[in-house]
């Protein structure tokens, strides 16, 4: 079944302190997208100064600044439920999409089985670089790009978190980014991963480019206890037993791993699992079969 959805999009772009990047990307993403679109940049914590530009003029564009430090996750859920259009952006604010996205999406996103797309990703000032969406390489949840498959849209096992494309009605119904997920980590990955299992499809749609802006210093310091809780809440939510004892074992000699643990064990991990198993139409052992993933073992890896 199809539905007919126009260019217009809701972009959210979450914010912590990204200088001129924003301005940069505000302007890239005002002049592609479609009459009638929507940009609302959530100001996450900055003390830079970077999003004040937008208080004087910016037509098209709300700026909200939540009373707590959200990161990246949260904040998406926090744009996402300001927002009015038929489909849903969530943008780093260091991007610049190629012209025509909006149609591109729209169309793809026009098949109801269909829940989310996304671009090629090119590394900004480096053309030619460009993945085509990721799959986990390891148990340790770690991924690897892909390269393209074809010229018209395809199947990915998981879509790029920098610049991705949902429909508002399946953003509702599936409750979007997982506000236990926290700070930055796992949470685009989750959400393509969780959207397989109840029944949907993920495409890919390479005639869209985005150019990203990877930070060789990030503008927040990594948390490891927070990165490793968020591997092991997604393992524990979405895997079977087998996978997730490979995780487990994979994790456990980190330093990080028993905060992390305590930390997910106190959490509603347990209760979001089940709630899943209740809901869901396919589970891990599908989902790794039909994108041919394979794990090595500890002999492989050696």
């Amino acid at each position: 079944m199809t539905t007919t959805l126009s260019g217009e999009a809701s972009i959210v772009i979450p914010t912590h302190n990204e200088g001129e990047n924003l301005r940069r990307t505000v302007d890239a993403l005002l002049g592609t997208a479609m009459p009638g679109s929507e940009v609302i940049v959530i100001d996450d914590g900055s003390t830079d100064g970077s999003a004040d530009f937008l208080y004087s003029g910016y037509r098209d564009v709300r700026v909200v600044k939540p009373a707590e430090r959200l990161g990246a996750l949260r904040a998406r859920n926090y744009g996402a439920a300001l927002a009015t259009r038929p489909f849903i952006v969530f943008a780093d604010a260091h991007v610049a999409p190629s012209p025509g996205w909006p149609k591109h999406f729209a169309d793809a996103l026009s098949e109801l089985a269909v829940a989310a797309v996304g671009p090629g990703i090119d590394m900004m000032g480096r053309p030619g670089s460009t993945g085509y969406g990721h799959v986990w390489s390891d148990a340790n949840l770690s991924w690897r790009w892909l390269s393209k498959k074809s010229m018209e849209p395809y199947e990915v096992p998981m879509l790029p978190g920098c610049f991705y494309a949902l429909r508002r009605d399946v953003f509702d119904v599936t409750g979007g980014f997982d506000s236990g997920l926290l700070i930055w980590g796992t949470g685009d990955a989750e959400l393509s991963f969780r959207l397989w299992l109840l029944g949907y499809r993920c495409l890919m749609v390479p005639s869209v480019n985005v150019a990203h802006h990877f930070k060789k210093v990030r503008n927040f310091s990594l948390n490891w206890e927070l990165m490793l809780h968020n591997v092991l809440r997604t393992a524990t939510v979405h895997l079977g037993q087998t996978r997730l004892t490979q995780v487990v074992a994979a994790m456990n000699g980190h330093k990080a791993f028993p905060s992390a643990f305590a930390r997910l064990t106190f959490s509603d991990a347990w209760g979001r699992r089940d709630e899943l198993r209740r809901t869901r139409i396919r589970d891990d052992d599908w989902y790794f079969d039909y994108f041919d993933i394979h794990w090595p073992t500890e002999g492989e890896r050696g």
